[in-house]
């Protein structure tokens, strides 16, 4: 239900202990949160929440992947990086 199990994605960004934690304390939240009048409303909402999250980091981590097994993977990682010092300072 959290953490590795619950989320296909590949190691690169290194999310998964992030993800689980953060799991660990959204399930925790909707199971004590009294809003919800029973055990399958609380997780049904944890797992809206949780999918949410996870496509956003999926995307990321499949980014990642995708650049670090390019044909030029250095060369993509130094253009992710001037991208984002350029945004940064503009």
């Amino acid at each position: 239900m959290i953490g590795d199990a619950a989320h296909r994605m590949p190691p690169y960004a290194g999310e998964g202990v992030n993800m689980a934690m953060q799991d660990a304390f959204e399930l925790c939240d909707c199971l004590t949160d009294q809003q919800f009048s029973d055990l399958k409303s609380a997780i049904s909402a944890f797992e809206k929440q949780m999918c949410e999250r996870a496509s956003e980091v999926t995307k990321m981590t499949l980014d990642s992947t995708e650049m670090l097994h390019s044909g030029d993977p250095i060369q993509s990682m130094s253009d992710l990086f001037s991208e984002v010092n350029h945004s940064k300072n503009h």
